[in-house]
């Protein structure tokens, strides 16, 4: 044993602090350097710094940065939790490394006192085996295992390599330093560190009286592969995957706030736009940007997304990818280099480097975003790009073209007179908006498909004989009801969403209206979330809520039935984008005779029916048609019936389960089973033999 620090005992001492100083500062230098410019790259897009809702930003950070919510919310997400603790807890013993090659006897003990660096060194040992093994099983997951979603990458590989060299390192330089003086020349208790006593009693086994010279270069050996290791990782991680290490936690600072999915509003009525849509990558905001440096490639988005799994073009986490790779191009040599007339030479964003086939083949069913487990909004940078083409370029398909010419003309994308909205109402004494001088507690906004379509009108119906059965005061506008604008915006013709949602703006403010219900996800989304933007303010409530309010305030009786097995089928924008996952459910549950069995992919992971997106209007030709593949998971559970809460998942299950030969599987609307099991005054409660559902 040696009762000196064995570190500060060679002549070379003075000259490795020399050259450790000169390494961590040109080291240091050179990643400042990237980050920086990194950070103009993503100050070319559009928009300002927002620091609005501060607390609610700050919440975010500590939840799903400190708390790592959304990537612990799947099983593998739990070795990334250890990873990120542990770095987090070794910064500081990482940067004691570091001051401790010019001051050899600098230690954190100092300014905290001895029992809380015991602590911390406590920690550090146990965080450090934790790393050590979470890189492990990362490695065995990803190499070995290899979900469907996890890209076995060289790079992802060189990550984990670095950080398991880290922490053995770590061990194998504290342990020497354990192993080779008296303890009384340590700064430390050795029993607060157990698992690099284990290491120390490891090297001493290699020989009792090991010379100085050798304890020397072993200790340094390690010491300076951890310091190495450190400065290479710093300029690294600006150029791979762990690029997100930068910018997760701005991205998640400055994450979307606001009604969940509303997508951002262009001012169709400034005359000095030149140019709709992000043509270019600066077309696109600072933020959107962001989200290229903040994804972490983990694979979430493809995993869940209905186009990728079904053989399409589009894969969310590779247009991410693929823009951060042209924007750092195109920023390289247009900001950095100066050279502005370059700019004109790269190819198109939209239609170029993301392809009019990926763009098209979004359902913008919000897959994507809601399981980013760092919020980046594809969704809009996707709307954006259609923007461009739908706007600038005209560029779209003839059925899509026939579909604006339809909303345009007749407000429907069917192209049918509105003098006709209202005839699915003949026969039912259901009062219009114009002929009542008093306003009614509801407008109920049937919307197009309730409108026009012919199976859809039943659901229409049978919603309208639930209303009328709970005494709920309603009226409709009929044929001043015009089409919210959902296809044609989210398809990007913003200039057609404007035009249509400003009649029905007026129209809506003309009567007062204050509440809303609808039995359309999309019309239910866009009035709501997307109307303010514009100036309508509403109060709107799907048909699944008020169905279960109705029922558990007692205004609804319902009668048993025959058991009857019913899977229920998420929609995306009554799920995902607003969250609402227990309404539907508990609608159904309430109902006596009715078993619920539950899809595979079910709430937040549920499987797009492949309308969304204005996809509803356009031919499927690559692939497995997302429908289908909707039908056959829910075929999987063998109901004897599917339930659904939107118009658009109606005509696509019905086309599925036609596709599949599926006849004796019914389906229906919750509305239709809630209106087959009403109670009739005097009905017998006991009665057995009635109907679960329709039949």
């Amino acid at each position: 044993m040696y009762d000196q620090p064995f570190y500060d005992i060679s002549e070379f001492g003075l000259l490795l602090r020399v050259i450790l100083s000169v390494g961590v500062v040109v080291g240091f230098g050179f990643a400042a350097v990237t980050v920086y410019w990194l950070i103009r790259y993503v100050a070319w897009g559009k928009g300002d710094l927002t620091f609005s809702e501060l607390g609610e930003r700050v919440k975010g950070v500590v939840v799903n940065v400190l708390g790592q919510a959304r990537v612990i919310a799947e099983p593998a997400g739990m070795l990334h939790l250890f990873i990120f603790w542990g770095f987090l807890v070794l910064q500081l013993e990482t940067l004691e490394y570091i001051i401790g090659g010019f001051f050899y006897n600098f230690h954190w003990s100092t300014y905290i006192g001895q029992a809380p660096y015991n602590v911390l060194l406590f920690l550090q040992d146990i965080f450090g085996l934790l790393v050590l093994l979470a890189c492990v099983g990362a490695a065995i997951r990803r190499y070995v295992i290899r979900p469907k979603h996890s890209i076995p990458s060289m790079d992802a590989a060189v990550i984990l390599v670095l950080i398991g060299a880290l922490m053995i390192s770590k061990f194998v330089a504290h342990g020497l330093h354990i192993a080779f003086v008296s303890p009384e020349t340590l700064p430390w208790d050795a029993q607060w560190t157990p698992v690099t006593l284990m290491v120390a009693n490891f090297f001493e086994t290699l020989g009792a009286n090991p010379n100085a010279e050798g304890m020397f270069w072993g200790y340094h050996v390690a010491y300076w592969a951890h310091i190495g290791i450190v400065v290479f990782f710093a300029n690294y991680i600006p150029f791979g995957k762990h690029l997100h290490l930068i910018g997760a936690i701005p991205n998640i600072f400055f994450r979307k706030l606001g009604p969940k999915g509303a997508v951002n509003p262009i001012d169709m009525e400034d005359m000095s736009v030149e140019s709709y849509g992000a043509a270019k990558v600066e077309d696109l905001s600072w933020k959107q940007l962001l989200d290229t440096y903040a994804c972490t490639e983990c694979g979430r988005c493809e995993h869940y997304c209905p186009a990728f799994n079904t053989g399409k073009a589009l894969n969310p986490m590779m247009i991410i990818h693929n823009i951060k790779d042209h924007l750092r191009e195109k920023g390289t040599e247009v900001i950095r280099k100066g050279n502005t007339d370059a700019a004109e030479e790269y190819p198109a964003l939209a239609g170029g480097i993301i392809t009019k086939e990926e763009l098209w083949a979004c359902t913008t069913c919000g897959a994507c975003v809601s399981n980013c487990p760092v919020f980046i909004e594809h969704v809009d940078t996707i709307i954006d790009m259609r923007r461009y083409l739908a706007l600038m370029e005209a560029d779209f398909s003839a059925e899509v073209g026939r579909t604006f010419r339809n909303m345009e003309n007749n407000s429907n994308p069917w192209g049918i007179s509105s003098s006709y909205r209202a005839d699915w109402a003949d026969g039912l004494d259901i009062p219009l908006m114009s002929e009542l001088s008093t306003a009614p507690d509801y407008l109920f906004f049937v919307g197009c498909a309730g409108s026009f379509d012919d199976r859809q009108k039943k659901v229409t119906q049978a919603f309208a004989k639930i209303l009328k059965a709970a005494d709920v005061s309603f009226a409709i506008l009929g044929p001043e009801e015009g089409c919210t604008g959902d296809p044609a915006r989210r398809i990007g013709n913003e200039y057609l969403y404007w035009m249509l949602a400003t009649q029905n703006i007026e129209v809506l403010n003309k009567y007062d209206v204050t509440k809303i219900i609808t039995t359309c996800p999309h019309c239910f989304h866009t009035i709501g979330k997307e109307y303010p933007q514009l100036g309508g303010n509403y109060e709107v409530i799907h048909h699944t809520q008020l169905l279960n309010d109705l029922i558990n305030n007692g205004h609804l009786k319902l009668q048993p039935g025959a058991t009857t097995k019913i899977t229920y089928h998420d929609s995306c924008y009554i799920g995902r984008w607003d969250e609402n996952y227990e309404n539907p459910r508990e609608v159904l549950q309430s109902v006596p005779g009715v078993v619920m069995q539950e899809m595979e992919l079910n709430k937040k992971q549920a499987f797009c029916c492949g309308a969304g997106g204005g996809r509803m209007w356009m031919e499927e030709t690559k692939g497995k048609r997302v429908n289908i593949e909707r039908t056959d998971q829910a075929l999987a559970t063998d109901p004897d019936a599917i339930a659904v809460n939107c118009p658009f998942c109606l005509t696509m299950f019905d086309d599925g389960l036609k596709n599949r030969g599926a006849d004796n599987v019914k389906l229906y609307d919750l509305a239709e089973i809630i209106a087959d099991n009403l109670a009739v005054e005097g009905d017998d409660a006991d009665d057995q033999d009635a109907p679960a559902a329709a039949e």
